[in-house]
């Protein structure tokens, strides 16, 4: 009986064995070929960031700056999304002018936005290096002299 579950056992596990060298033994299937889709994706209309936190009380002139860059990025945004909508239907002729369109309008937008997002960052350098300067007005209640948490009785 013993020598019965002995085989049993190895005949199991070869079984077990030859089946995952089989499974995992050749290239995985090729995937069916889809007509006229790329990666399956549209093309991403993407858009330089500022940085600038949502909840931050902004000076006059910068929020203008912000403001105006804001504009621009949405205008382009619909434009380019105005030419993707127009490349799910076209030929290839035609969805590769408009590609190619879409490359030089993403150029032109950073090249036309490159100053005022230059004007943005310089003016958030100086708002960082004068609240640094101030820190010692705005921590000056820190030296324990106040009712905050660490000073219950």
């Amino acid at each position: 009986m013993n020598l019965f579950r002995k085989l049993t056992f190895a005949l199991a596990a070869a079984a077990a064995v030859a089946s995952f060298s089989s499974v995992f033994a050749g290239d995985p299937p090729p995937r069916p070929d889809r007509e006229g889709r790329g990666n399956g994706r549209p093309p991403k209309v993407e858009i330089p960031k500022l940085g600038i936190p949502r909840n931050v009380t902004l000076p006059e002139d910068l929020k203008k700056l912000v403001d105006q860059y804001q504009g621009a990025a949405q205008k382009f945004a619909e434009e380019q999304k105005a030419l993707i909508s127009q490349i799910k239907g076209a030929s290839e002729e035609d969805k590769s002018k408009l590609k190619d369109q879409l490359k030089t309008n993403r150029e032109k937008f950073l090249e036309d936005t490159k100053q005022l997002r230059a004007d943005i960052r310089e003016q958030v350098r100086d708002l960082r290096a004068k609240l640094k300067e101030s820190g010692t007005a705005v921590d000056g209640g820190t030296e324990g002299k106040g009712k905050g948490r660490g000073n219950r009785p």
